[in-house]
């Protein structure tokens, strides 16, 4: 058995320190066929993978993922599920600032401790804040609803270009439903909800993550993401950060097809797809040749 100086153990401790803090946490549960989008390509996402900001977690059916978050709390989401993680990395030196997770639609149970970061779930229709808190959230076309299990939620409803109207508190006990643009409704309990959640989300989210190692599995690589697939994350709240990240695929013929089709949608590509359409005009030759037709002062044709 070799052993290491003294004064490299002390350099791997440093650095694998170092690493650790720089993770955005631990997927902790990958079971069934769940993926990740780093840049413009899916990976086939396994447990002890370590988080990062951007992750786009696409969770199949039937399948479950569990992501303990770096300084903050758990969330579990049960599939078909799809969502965005952002703010995982906590920054150095500075006020904490809360985990945001941007969902598309899917079943999530979140628990947030006291003294952790707090979590943002951005839902299709509102934002619920949780901190020393746990809720069971469940977002789909036109529908958000949640159940606060204890502590309490700030619940905000958009009002546009990027604005909330002032927080509300959702408590213990209550379950909150909102359908559309309709206002919430909160009752005690709603046994179709209790019905329809995973079992998975009935018990208490266990805490995993230091049963990893610090050295986290390699990933897969699957193919990259094609227009249909990047569609609601063009078309949401973060579609400029998206376009940005995207641009890359219009090398490829199918994903920039799906975009001229929808063209009229993406301003900042079609100027890329399109130069000839941004470019000066010419100066108008018409009002040249008709001054060259009727000549100068006193030539012929000219009149004088």
């Amino acid at each position: 058995m070799t052993l290491l100086p003294a004064h490299l153990i002390l350099v791997v401790a440093v650095w694998a320190a170092a690493a650790q803090a720089a993770d955005g946490g631990i997927y902790t549960v990958v079971d069934g066929d769940v993926r990740v989008l780093r840049g413009t390509t899916w990976y086939r996402l396994v447990a002890g993978a370590r988080a990062q900001d951007g992750d786009v977690v696409d969770v199949g059916e039937h399948a479950q993922v569990q992501l303990e978050a770096a300084g903050g709390g758990t969330l579990s989401a049960q599939g078909p599920a799809l969502w965005d993680a952002n703010g995982l990395v906590p920054p150095n030196g500075k006020a904490p600032v809360p985990v945001e997770v941007v969902v598309v639609r899917g079943w999530f149970k979140a628990s947030v401790p006291a003294a952790r970061r707090p979590l943002r779930m951005l839902l299709p229709t509102a934002a619920v804040d949780l901190a020393d808190a746990i809720a069971v959230l469940h977002a789909d076309a036109g529908l958000v609803e949640f159940f606060v299990e204890s502590g309490a939620a700030r619940v905000s409803l958009p009002v546009g270009r990027g604005k909330e109207n002032p927080a509300r508190t959702a408590r213990a006990g209550e379950f909150w439903t909102r359908t559309g643009d309709r206002a919430f409704v909160t009752v005690g309990h709603s046994p179709s909800f209790v019905a329809a959640m995973p079992r998975q989300l009935r018990d208490a989210l266990p805490s995993l993550a230091s049963r990893f190692p610090i050295a986290p599995p390699p990933l897969a690589a699957g193919r990259d993401i094609e227009f249909a697939e990047a569609e609601p994350w063009l078309s949401g709240a973060a579609r400029r950060v998206f376009v940005k990240r995207l641009t890359p695929r219009l090398a490829d013929p199918a994903f920039r097809a799906g975009v001229n089709a929808h063209i009229a949608a993406y301003p900042e590509w079609d100027r890329m797809l399109h130069p000839e359409k941004y470019r000066p005009k010419p100066a108008d030759q018409t009002n040249g040749n008709a001054g060259a037709a009727a000549g100068p002062p006193g030539s012929p044709g000219s009149g004088r």
